[in-house]
């Protein structure tokens, strides 16, 4: 084949004919044009005892010049031994090997399945790894990219937030050196410190004015909430119950005629069963809640899915704008639950410990073996009196804001 120097002015001349047809400048360097005056950039070589041919671009949307650098970096891999074709196939996989990608297989082989609340690695996934780090290749991570990404968490004011999503990269990335997507861990050096600082425990809870104020509130008719989500608050505090469990709980744990709520270890923190006496204004909770129910679940958004995990503190967020109770948690209520048995009730320490459903010490474990149903049924029935005669004493008024319609 006659070999031609390109210039611009010569492949503008090149025009279709019945047939496709190439046209080279030597060296594997061609350009191919189509019967349809298509006009194809092209390098052709021979590696491992066969023809190899790869389109590096289309003319004019590739330049000459930028045709011909294409095709001289592809030239210099085979000079030296490196078949171009499978180069190329190698950094299109490398593209497509994303944070992304491995934080996806994490969760689905490893989190999905081992987990008991997969779903709070998923909110981090979705809403803060995916969209701040998601497009970044696996080979270009570095503790820079990482630590940037955290810092904006930070700036928006999620500092233990971001503690949160450092520990999951942490899991993640040390699932990708396993199975060999990274050579080493780029998050394994950072600390809480180094991002969002140490988190302190919180120390919060509600007095019993501001538990008083709450429960008038969720009574009242201007809360403008769901019974649902005005009854589930009233669950966690007459129980000291997690949300979470509250929230994958199933009419098939509830016992009413034996009073007792019985939580399968899948749904607790401790991974083992929980029973709860049920007293009578928590009893009636539910069968509010049941009433007209068409879901398995306790609380539930759709038929066959429970609430979201953020839609009670949504909720409470909302509480808080509009009563004006310095600011709280759906896990502040246990807190209270806790605080209020034992400074206002002076229940057993052990027996509130039970109640929360803990883990005792080693050295109790004497109670370890004792479920305490009995001293956990009279401290139950005694809160949820003293919760039902603090709202008799009603002349507390309701600091209610006043929002826009």
């Amino acid at each position: 084949m006659k070999k031609t120097v390109f210039r611009d002015s010569y492949i503008n001349g090149l025009k279709p004919k019945d047939k496709t047809y190439r046209e080279t400048e030597g060296n594997g360097f061609y350009i191919r044009v189509t019967p349809q005056g298509k006009k194809a950039w092209l390098y052709r070589y021979y590696y491992a005892e066969k023809d190899h041919s790869i389109t590096l671009g289309y003319y004019p949307a590739m330049s000459l010049g930028q045709a011909r650098a294409a095709y001289q970096t592809l030239f210099d891999l085979w000079q030296s031994s490196v078949d171009p074709k499978a180069h190329l196939a190698k950094l299109d996989e490398a593209k497509t090997n994303t944070v992304k990608k491995l934080v996806l297989g994490w969760y689905e082989n490893y989190i999905e399945k081992e987990r008991k609340q997969p779903q709070q690695i998923k909110q981090l996934i979705d809403a803060d790894i995916i969209p701040l780090l998601g497009d970044i290749e696996l080979a270009k991570l570095s503790p820079a990219l990482v630590t940037t990404a955290l810092d904006k968490i930070v700036k928006r004011g999620a500092r233990v937030h971001a503690n949160k999503v450092l520990s999951a990269l942490k899991q993640a990335f040390n699932y990708g050196v396993r199975r060999g997507a990274l050579k080493e861990n780029p998050a394994i050096l950072l600390q809480g410190r180094d991002i969002g600082g140490i988190e302190k425990p919180r120390d919060r809870y509600l007095t019993t004015g501001e538990i008083k104020i709450l429960l008038l509130f969720l009574d009242s008719d201007n809360s403008r909430m769901s019974l649902q989500t005005k009854l589930a608050i009233k669950i966690i505090l007459h129980t000291g119950i997690r949300s979470g469990e509250l929230r994958l709980a199933t009419w098939s744990e509830i016992d009413y005629q034996n009073s007792l709520w019985t939580i399968p270890k899948e749904h607790t923190k401790q991974d083992e069963i929980m029973r709860i006496h049920l007293t009578e204004p928590v009893k009636t909770m539910f069968r509010e809640l049941q009433y007209g129910c068409k879901s398995d679940f306790v609380l539930s958004a759709k038929e066959d899915v429970p609430i979201s995990p953020k839609a009670l503190s949504r909720a409470i967020n909302r509480i808080q704008e509009r009563v004006g109770i310095t600011h709280w948690t759906a896990h502040d209520l246990r807190r209270s639950f806790c605080t209020q048995l034992g400074e206002t009730l002076h229940i057993d320490p052990v027996v509130i410990e039970k109640c929360l459903g803990h883990k005792m010490p080693k050295i109790m474990a004497t109670y370890n073996r004792n479920e305490m149903l009995v001293q956990r049924k009279e401290a139950l029935i005694k809160w949820s009196h003293y919760l039902e005669n603090l709202l008799q004493d009603n002349v507390v008024p309701i600091p209610i804001k006043q929002t826009a319609m």
